[in-house]
């Protein structure tokens, strides 16, 4: 029996938007109770308002991912609200463009808490409980492509993304050795989805400066964050990977990358993981050609 299934229950962080909505209105559909959680207290309020009577019972919980404390609030919320939980999707997370000698240490710290803790915090909370429940149980972390890949002005987003990437492969590598079965992993690495990810400061604390206007006044994020922005509207929707998503974990796959499985992209993709274990990987060449083409004219800030 899989953990996606009528009846059971999911928790997912980051959910009053974007991916994680999706992934809230999939579990519904699959006929599953629904935990939603997100940092952002009004937009929480309008997606449980929006998620419920869709399907199954939606619970709405505030919380901060960053907070361990916090999670394990999340957790306890939801068993005594429906007793156990089935699935839970680490999905709360934010993209934030920068260099690597201009990021912060305070910038460095949050978005490490935000996309790569969060995600220990959620597996040290959830998954003793999901042992001792001895049924069918699932937990799904959201990475990305820049999991695997680094482009410039990523020097946040990808190392952290390869940290939640690595830590979810720690632990299904750890409940094979200690002999569980009764729990699934699945990675999730997609590409460009069209969401709001491109406005980080909806959930960052204010103190950071990562609004709009700082970030771009340096040409190279601005340079990313216009290229990611273009790209939005032909993206993958939320709803498609969602179902992706879902169909994944019901078939106990580790791995999916749903914006990169075609030929091209898999042989490349192939290449990166190959080279870097041989010291022949392609991918600083092919990025020092598209890093020239895309800012050889760089623009001067607008505003």
């Amino acid at each position: 029996m899989s953990a996606v299934r009528e009846g059971g229950v999911a928790v997912i962080t980051g959910a009053a938007s974007g991916i994680g909505y999706a992934l809230a209105e999939e579990a519904l559909r699959r006929g599953m109770n629904v935990v939603v959680s997100d940092i952002r207290e009004d937009a929480l309020a309008e997606a449980a308002a929006r998620l419920t009577g869709q399907g199954a019972d939606v619970l709405a919980v505030l919380a901060d991912v960053t907070s361990e404390e916090n999670i394990v609030a999340l957790r306890d919320k939801a068993l005594e609200r429906f007793g156990k939980v089935n699935l839970l999707v680490n999905n709360a997370g934010a993209f934030v463009g920068g260099l690597a000698w201009e990021t912060s240490a305070a910038q460095m710290d949050w978005i490490v808490d935000l996309n790569f803790k969060s995600v220990a915090h959620g597996i040290r909370a959830f998954v003793p409980q999901m042992i001792g429940q001895g049924d069918e149980c699932h937990v799904i972390t959201v990475a990305s492509a820049a999991g695997i890949s680094v482009y410039p002005g990523y020097a946040t987003y990808s190392p952290t993304k390869h940290a939640a990437l690595a830590i979810t492969e720690a632990l299904y590598l750890d409940l094979a050795g200690e002999g569980i079965d009764t729990i699934g992993v699945t990675v999730v690495m997609p590409g460009m989805v069209r969401t709001d990810i491109m406005n980080p400061e909806k959930v960052s604390p204010a103190a950071l400066g990562l609004d709009r206007e700082a970030r771009h006044a340096n040409a190279t994020v601005r340079g990313v964050e216009a290229t990611m922005t273009s790209a939005l509207d032909g993206a993958m929707a939320p709803e498609e990977l969602a179902r992706r998503v879902f169909d994944a974990a019901d078939a106990g796959e580790l791995y999916i990358l749903p914006n990169h499985d075609n030929e091209r992209s898999t042989a490349l993709v192939q290449a990166i993981a190959n080279g870097r274990a041989t010291g022949t990987n392609p991918w600083p060449t092919i990025m020092g050609s598209t890093v020239t083409r895309m800012f050889s004219k760089k623009e001067p800030a607008q505003g």
